[in-house]
């Protein structure tokens, strides 16, 4: 009888009684139901907390994000109004993009401009006691502008993304704990967290970084966590001279050009430098991390390439999808620093060609790596374990297509993923994949500020 009754559901759709229904599915819940405002801040702020800020398991720490290295150590709710107001606000702008509810969409711009009322005076007041929460608070400020953003001119992204304020607004409100409140306040993971966003803002805007965030030791790092903040810390520093020299360059014309060679030549050493101490880093990752299994697609379950999943057949796996996070970040930084080597050989000494053969190849080869590794990190394949083989067991793989993708996943890669497909240098092909796969997730996690990598507006590192 229940067999019948779902084949005269199905008819109704086919004679077209009824229209089907559409939309993002990334949550099973009836979206035909007329939430009160404050029932559905609650099931956004529900649905925020389960999928977004809890960490994936045994995520190495080096690539933990704000959210999900701080929210545990916040005292329990209720949070103060300003960090209330702020997640509540973002909480409710990613419920309305991902669910396809414009409702919230209006309860979350009401919220927001009542946040904006209330942090003029919080910010003002910082003490020891709420100093975290105003820090984290101003975070999830940017967050909502990443999340409502909607590209509406052909301003660059650089100068385009309202989260940067905040950013800046982060940085001084650092500045008030390093100057007034650290003495009696050590770093904590808020701290220390917030100020690892703060070094990818500057990334993203080739800016300098004050002299004062550059101790990580000071801010709470340690061990490999603080060796990879001294390299990138020192390349942020690095692109920040090399493209304020560019642009007094094209200022200043032939009259810069003596000038130039001296901080050129400065510029590629150090450069070169930071790509030895960068593999010098990665060798001291735990062994366990360093558990690579390469696997081969068929033509059956890969008919063409680059496909929406996969870039080419060829993928990696790890003992744990979170170390596919560190390996990633890993290979976005080197990235970074080959082209920004690139950058400087092309001013530089345009006519040594051997470099530049090397450093390209080495970029094509790296990029094959980090598109290898996305699929694994979103878990679009399952590993099963091969015994037919005595002689080189293994693991094979299934491929995992109809499975939802998970917003705690996509944060493994989202970084990796920006850094790629902003880079001059990285191959066409392989760039077109990374900026798909950015503005993918973008969807499906309610950033409208990551789903501007498919437009001329994305950033350009």
């Amino acid at each position: 009888m229940r067999d019948q009754q779902v084949w005269l559901t199905e008819n109704s759709y086919a004679s077209r009684q009824k229209k089907r229904p559409r939309g993002p599915r990334s949550m099973k819940m009836n979206l035909h139901v007329s939430y009160k405002p404050a029932d559905m801040k609650m099931y956004a702020m529900a649905y925020y907390m389960h999928n977004y800020v809890q960490a994936p398991y045994n995520v190495p720490d080096i690539v933990k994000d704000v959210t999900r290295g701080c929210l545990a150590f916040l005292p329990p709710r209720p949070w103060c109004p300003f960090l209330e107001l702020a997640v509540s606000s973002l909480a409710l702008a990613m419920f309305s993009r991902t669910q396809n509810y414009p409702s919230a969409a209006l309860v979350a711009s009401a919220t927001y401009h009542q946040l904006l009322k209330v942090a003029q005076s919080a910010i003002h007041y910082l003490t020891p006691d709420n100093f975290d929460s105003c820090l984290l608070a101003v975070f999830f400020m940017g967050r909502y502008e990443d999340s409502v953003y909607r590209p509406v001119t052909e301003t660059p992204f650089v100068h385009a993304s309202p989260s940067f304020l905040h950013h800046d607004g982060a940085l001084a409100i650092l500045k008030v704990w390093n100057d007034c409140l650290s003495r009696d306040k050590p770093a904590t993971n808020v701290i220390n967290h917030t100020r690892r966003g703060l070094i990818r803002s500057a990334l993203m805007r080739n800016a300098a970084l004050p002299h004062w965030i550059h101790d990580g030791a000071f801010f709470g790092e340690h061990g490999l966590e603080l060796e990879y903040d001294r390299i990138i810390i020192g390349l942020v520093n690095l692109r920040h001279r090399l493209f304020a020299l560019i642009d007094d360059i094209t200022a200043r014309g032939g009259s810069a050009q003596t000038r130039s060679a001296v901080i050129l030549e400065e510029l590629e050493s150090e450069s070169h430098i930071l790509d030895v101490d960068l593999e010098t880093c990665i060798s001291h990752i735990p062994s366990a991390w360093h558990q690579l299994q390469q696997h081969t697609l068929s033509n059956v379950d890969l008919p063409s390439w680059p496909s929406s999943d996969f870039y080419s057949p060829t993928l990696y796996s790890y003992p744990n999808p979170a170390y596919a996070a560190l390996w990633g970040q890993y290979k976005a930084t080197k990235m970074l620093i080959k082209s920004t080597r690139l950058r400087i050989l092309a001013l530089h000494n345009p006519n040594n060609l051997s470099l530049k053969k090397k450093l390209l190849s080495d970029m094509h080869s790296v990029s094959e790596d980090l598109a290898a590794i996305v699929p694994f990190a979103l878990q679009r394949f399952k590993l099963i374990d091969d015994t037919s083989s005595s002689s080189s067991p293994g693991s094979s793989v299934t491929l995992n297509l109809k499975a939802e993708i998970k917003p705690i996943d996509t944060s493994l890669v989202i970084w990796p993923l920006t850094l790629a497909s902003g880079l001059e240098y990285v191959g066409s092909q392989h760039k077109a994949w990374f900026k798909a796969q950015l503005a993918r997730l973008g969807r499906l996690v309610g950033f409208g500020i990551l789903e501007t990598a498919e437009t001329d507006q994305w950033l350009e590192l």
